[in-house]
């Protein structure tokens, strides 16, 4: 029974790996139905079932540390239910995710048509069919990004229906939890693995990224179960774990559009590895790794642009100069793993390596000391200043600036905060840990040669590099521990523990004295950042409200009248399904009735703000519904702590043939 307990947290990797499989192939031939989707999901997760990472010595140890490790992380998902975020506006991202949710639980494609609003408003001036964040091609609305966890999160949706989407992000960060502890465990033990999990799992960053649909916590599984299985692969002399780990890394870029980021520091590590073996059948392996497992990952990486050229053009090309250069930047990796790792004529440099490793080693630790000194001191000599003038983004940092007493530097995008963001939520204990943790990682990997540690620290080093020295992000606070959380959080609380098990392994009452010491301030530090945040769902009320519109919309063409109110267009269409306009604004009644002739009658409205608009007889009726809406507030400077709290009032009706606006009556209840 214990071994069966042994295994879980893999399996829930690999089950969440093959899903993942037939949900982005299923939703990329336009197949996303309930009778194509769920037996496809039973014959390949029973055609793969032995498919599996190879499991750790058994011991009751490994079989006491997993059951731990899922108990904690049934209870952590089971707390967590109830403050998953209601987000169903398109202000950031898990908006548009979110409500392709929606969408995808009702329909088999991603794609949203415009029907009849796009002619409509092509024809009526003022009047536009397509929203933030959704680019309009062929007739449809094509949401931005990949659509991998978009249809996970529908998967959930066939199941719980409204609710299910909103907690389908959560089981799939209690999965990257059992993740991150299924490396963990092979690399510092099965109990010492049971502190990066606790510890990431109660951190600020985890808790917001898996209540609302971010695409973060689906990259932690893939990319520390594609470690996992790496690292399995070495020790069993694998090929088709290999072929495996290289899925599973390669599938990041199903979910996001930087998912060759980590690609880039997987394809290096194997090219070391097969780059620094000397003797002819070890090279055979290594090659034989490199190859499997880097044509994998580059397939995955394949797809993943297909996806995005197929279902989100217009963001791809947004985005192209960026896709670009990480292609560029995977390519040339690709083509330098390749040239150290198969010419022959590098036998006598592998040779001067091999007998010099352990100075190698040395300068590995003196390395990652500057790299840390350099990352934790640049802000006192070379400040990040990337954000571009006169965008939105510089328009919130100059407002948060403001607010919080700071000097108003527009340009300002806290690049040189990166390390002091992360003692901010884990504390300057595991920072110091981290490096050291990774110093210690490379030492190891050259002074023993063991190619299970040089994987682990490439795939960690690579897009750790990239975001700590520019993050690419909006700098307010907890949004901006988006670009740390898939690979360099995790990863540097593994590294963290690696440095306390060997202080424990020292068997010195001093070491074991200061491991415990130490292992309890990185466990318990995230505690101390906890506000009423943590008991606050993020746009919590604004799936009670639209299913409220929804149920009381008297016709199926809708005409949004914006002028102050939230994105909600593509909240109408993906949760209400009903054709969709958005008239910016004040409209006149002749304005109104022109649209109520040409969309040929029957027109409803929803608006946020009723002041101006053509009632009858100009009274201002009572809100179809109102209500308090919370969300979590924005910070530069330190962690968010304060709730913001919004009264949310709308109105909803028909569109009489004289332009004049007819509400429903107020919703009971």
């Amino acid at each position: 029974m214990l071994g069966l307990v042994a295994a879980a947290p893999d399996r829930a990797v690999m089950l969440l790996f093959w899903v993942s499989l037939v949900v982005s192939a299923t939703v990329l031939t336009g197949q996303f139905r309930p009778v194509v989707v769920l037996p496809a999901c039973v014959l390949v997760v029973v055609a793969t079932w032995r498919l599996m990472p190879g499991q750790p010595a058994r011991s009751p140890a490994h079989g006491w540390g997993s059951l731990a490790a899922l108990a904690l992380t049934a209870t952590w998902f089971v707390l967590n239910v109830p403050y998953v975020a209601n987000y169903v506006l398109v202000t950031r991202d898990p908006g548009f995710l979110t409500l392709e949710g929606f969408w995808l639980t009702e329909h088999p494609t991603a794609d949203l048509p415009m029907g009849s609003a796009e002619a409509l408003a092509e024809s009526v001036p003022g009047l536009r069919a397509d929203t933030a964040a959704y680019y309009p091609l062929d007739g449809a609305l094509h949401a931005q990004g990949a659509k991998l966890l978009p249809g996970l999160i529908a998967l959930a949706g066939w199941a719980r229906g409204d609710a299910g989407v909103l907690v389908g992000n959560l089981a799939i960060g209690a999965v990257a939890l059992l993740a991150v502890y299924g490396l963990a465990r092979r690399v510092v033990g099965p109990l010492w693995a049971l502190l990066p999990l606790t510890t990431l799992g109660i951190s600020i960053p985890m808790l917001a990224f898996s209540r609302a649909a971010y695409t973060e916590p689906l990259n932690v599984a893939l990319v520390f179960g594609a470690l996992t299985l790496s690292w399995s692969a070495f020790e069993t002399r694998s090929w088709w774990r290999h072929l495996l780990s290289g899925a599973l890394i390669g599938a990041t870029a199903l979910s996001r559009i930087d998912g060759a980021a980590t690609v880039i520091g997987f394809v290096a590590g194997l090219g070391l590895v097969a780059g620094a073996t000397l003797l002819p059948r070890h090279r055979r392996r290594a090659r034989v790794a490199f190859l499997v497992a880097g044509a994998a990952a580059l397939a995955l990486v394949a797809v993943g642009y297909a996806d995005l050229r197929l279902l989100s053009p217009g963001y791809l090309a947004d985005l192209g100069d960026q896709f670009s250069l990480l292609a560029g930047a995977l390519a040339a990796t690709v083509v330098v793993a390749v040239a150290i790792s198969f010419p022959r004529a590098w036998d006598p440099v592998r040779l001067l390596v091999l007998r010099h490793r352990r100075g190698l080693a040395v300068a590995s630790v003196v390395a990652v000391a500057l790299v840390a000194v350099v990352l934790t001191t640049r802000f006192l000599w070379l400040p990040g200043e990337r954000t571009a003038v006169g965008t939105a983004y510089s328009d919130l940092v100059m407002g948060l600036q403001d607010r919080e007493g700071m000097p108003i530097e527009p340009a300002r995008s806290y690049d040189d905060w990166s390390v002091r963001w992360i003692s901010w939520y884990f504390g300057w204990p595991m920072v110091v840990l981290s490096f050291s943790g990774l110093a210690l990682l490379a030492h190891r990997a050259i002074s023993r040669r063991d190619p299970r540690l040089i994987m682990v620290l490439a795939v960690i080093a690579a897009p750790s590099a990239l975001y700590l020295w520019q993050v690419s992000i909006s700098p307010d606070q907890v949004w901006a521990m988006r670009r740390l959380l898939p690979v360099t959080l995790p990863g540097f609380l593994v590294a963290s523990t690696l440095v306390l098990e060997a202080l424990w392994t020292a068997r010195r009452w001093w070491s074991r004295s200061l491991a415990a010491l130490l292992g309890l301030s990185v466990a318990l530090f995230p505690l101390t950042t906890w506000t009423e945040l943590v008991r606050v769902p993020e746009q919590g009320g604004r799936l009670a409200e639209i299913q409220g519109v929804c149920a009381g919309l008297p016709t199926d063409k809708v005409v949004y009248l914006r002028h102050g109110g939230p994105q909600y267009l593509a909240t109408l269409r993906s949760v209400c399904g009903v054709e969709v306009v958005q008239r910016g604004g004040v409209p006149t009644a002749e304005d109104l009735a022109e649209i109520e002739r040409e969309w040929g009658g029957d027109v409803s409205f929803v608006t946020f703000s009723a002041e101006g608009l053509p009632w009858p007889d100009d009274v201002v009726p009572a809100p179809y519904r109102s209500g308090e809406m919370t969300s979590w507030s924005y910070a530069l400077s330190y962690i968010p702590y304060e709730t913001e709290v919004s009264r949310s009032r709308v109105w909803i009706g028909t569109i009489g043939e004289d332009g004049t606006l007819i509400a429903e009556a107020p919703q009971r209840g």
